[in-house]
């Protein structure tokens, strides 16, 4: 029989240099600047959220509400704060994805419960919708619903991929992360065969995802209700 050390020890990857915990303040908010470095050298982004708008295409007013919800002992001033490094990296995200020419493609897949269950007051719940009608029109991005009574295949929660190029403003195709957040930290991987596993699950759910008429649709009857 092992003793715990070994037992513990045994548990990491051999791998575990080219993966890990993302670094992380006190606070235990990913610092939105590292996001953004990463962000602004992306040609290909996916990301999937199960309960949220994700991050990229959240409004200040909802992303204060989902800030408040996760953390809520969190000083105002602090929520505020946060609020606003968010919104600026999705500024920042779309006014990149619109102007510039080597950006490919950005897939977003959002559970119908973020359609459905406000987590800001009302009218800020509908201007984040209009948003997402609004980001719609833009050529290279693609926001797809998955309804809540459709099996999501590998059972994750919050995750992104980026595709990066290989050099500052190049086309060419550079190194692969693949990013994911749980209630104890977010994680990172640039191992090959992780985020060929974690791009395997996100197809998945895309296949499980209403069409894009479909998802437009699905927001404008929210907005009606």
């Amino acid at each position: 029989m092992s003793t715990p050390s070994e037992a513990l020890a045994a548990l990491r990857s051999p791998f575990q240099q080219r993966q890990g915990r993302a670094h992380t303040p006190d606070t235990g908010e990913i610092s939105a600047e590292r996001l953004a470095a990463v962000e602004a050298h992306a040609v290909t982004v996916r990301a999937w959220n199960p309960h949220l708008i994700p991050g990229l295409l959240q409004t200040t007013r909802y992303a204060t509400g989902a800030i408040t919800s996760a953390r809520p002992s969190l000083p105002a001033d602090d929520v505020q704060r946060y609020a606003h490094h968010r919104a600026a990296r999705a500024d920042q995200f779309l006014q990149r994805w619109g102007n510039v020419a080597h950006a490919e493609a950005a897939w977003f897949a959002i559970g119908e419960d973020a359609i459905r269950q406000p987590i800001a007051h009302n009218q800020a719940h509908r201007a984040q919708l209009q948003h997402l009608l609004n980001v719609m029109d833009l050529p290279r991005i693609h926001v797809r619903i998955v309804p809540a009574d459709r099996p999501v295949p590998g059972r994750t929660g919050q995750l992104a991929l980026y595709g990066l190029a290989h050099g500052a403003g190049g086309r060419e195709r550079g190194a692969r992360l693949g990013y994911l957040e749980s209630s104890i930290g977010a994680w990172y991987t640039l191992r090959s065969a992780d985020v060929a596993r974690l791009h395997t699950v996100f197809d998945g759910i895309i296949d499980v995802a209403l069409s894009a008429d479909d998802t437009r649709s699905r927001i404008l009857e929210e907005l009606a209700a």
